[in-house]
């Protein structure tokens, strides 16, 4: 009996040839691999795991990437997340530049 393909109930999202090739990159490769460090670090506000990548905006960058915890990450949690009030955010826990180079120092360490 002959069997067809399982069909998925939403499409698989396509990548763009542009970042298909960034991904390819030695500049991609590097960021990833930058990516995978900071996701095994714990909250820099809680210090709970397992966090999320946030990009930080303004360039936005692999590079510029901080671990939050979905509590502190996610706006559907409320007003103590980062993108549900980015302003309120960063007066509670500092800015984007400080919130970057302490991810920055837990890495070296």
């Amino acid at each position: 009996m002959k069997r067809s393909p399982i069909k998925r109930k939403t499409a698989l999202r396509q990548v763009s040839a542009k970042r298909r090739a960034y991904r390819a990159s030695d500049e991609g490769k590097a960021g990833l691999a930058h990516m995978g460090k900071v996701k095994a670090l714990c909250c820099l506000v809680c210090g709970s795991q397992p966090v999320e990548v946030h990009h930080l905006p303004d360039p936005r960058s692999d590079f510029r990437v901080v671990p939050l915890c979905p509590f502190h990450h996610r706006r559907e949690y409320g007003p103590q997340a980062y993108h549900y009030s980015r302003r309120n955010f960063n007066a509670l826990h500092g800015s984007d530049e400080q919130l970057l180079a302490k991810t920055l120092k837990m890495l070296q360490n």
